[in-house]
């Protein structure tokens, strides 16, 4: 006859061995996150490269971006398993992906509750395929750049109107609240002005953020931009990080790595808007569905 005691004694004992290496899990991650966020923001060139992969990757959180970059500094695009195989690519055998955080839903005493699990990830220099990232590509004077333009000024939090924007392509006014841009610049330079300007005027929220300064947020409405720009093939100059090191200086990491996923959420914000304009609903929620976070 079995043992009973026993067999409830070793279930017990996996089930804190599994709970331990959970948690060892998970606090790995953590020090993954830490370090990159004092990588990425302790070096110019390392902040830019980060700029490059999250806009390359626009569907992964800043975290799960600088998770990848950490394990793998090399990483262009990447993806999960079922993702790549919704793009007709294959992870090749023997591969090792990059751990990532993934959403998970569990039930517990009845309720449901949100929370993570850890995935995996792979750079497409680990799969092999036909299949390729196919992204929406937005040019002067075409139908897809006028309803980008259009779904801007939906998510605009101030008035935006043309006029003499003092000698910029656009510019903000905190003591109007009103974005003026330039009427004499092409599309692609209304696009790059527009989505930087956005982004200060919600910065200053209607006044309601006496620190706002045009300086103070010129990086963080500069790097929203160019990600934005590239992650549609708008040309763009790379953002100039003055200031970089002061900016970040004396926050600890946990701290610097809620700055950069504010940069990461505003510029997923004002492009959701674009892809709600771009893209028939169905077409984005399959998307939307073959890509973990």
């Amino acid at each position: 006859m079995a043992n009973l005691s026993e067999l409830i004694r070793q279930k017990e004992q996996q089930t804190e061995e599994w709970k331990q290496r959970k948690a060892d899990e998970r606090d790995s991650l953590n020090e993954m996150n830490d370090a990159a966020a004092l990588r990425v923001t302790e070096s110019t060139g390392a902040f830019l490269h980060y700029l490059d992969v999250q806009a390359d990757n626009p569907r992964f959180s800043a975290s799960n971006v600088l998770l990848a970059m950490e394990q793998n500094p090399e990483v262009t695009v990447f993806n999960s398993v079922k993702g790549w195989n919704g793009l007709n690519r294959n992870v090749m055998r023997e591969e090792v992906g990059m751990k990532i955080r993934v959403g998970d839903t569990y039930v517990r005493d009845g309720r449901q509750y949100r929370g993570y699990k850890v995935g995996r990830v792979f750079d497409i220099s680990q799969t092999a395929g036909r299949g390729q990232m196919v992204k929406n590509q937005l040019t002067d004077n075409s139908d897809a750049m006028s309803k980008a333009l259009y779904q801007l000024l939906t998510v605009s939090p101030v008035p935006v109107v043309t006029g003499d924007a003092r000698g910029q392509d656009a510019l903000y006014d905190p003591s109007q609240q009103q974005i003026i841009v330039s009427g004499y610049i092409s599309d692609s330079a209304a696009f790059r002005a527009l989505s930087r300007e956005i982004v200060h005027a919600g910065i200053h929220d209607h006044g309601n953020f006496p620190y706002y300064s045009r300086e103070s947020c010129a990086l963080g409405a500069d790097s929203v931009s160019y990600m934005l720009c590239r992650s549609y093939g708008v040309p763009c100059e790379k953002p100039k990080p003055v200031g970089l090191v002061e900016m970040f200086d004396g926050l600890e990491a946990r701290d610097r790595m809620g700055v950069i996923a504010d940069f990461q959420q505003t510029f997923s914000a004002q492009r959701a808007a674009i892809q709600r304009g771009l893209m028939p609903p169905q077409q984005e929620k399959k998307q939307e569905q073959s890509v973990e976070r």
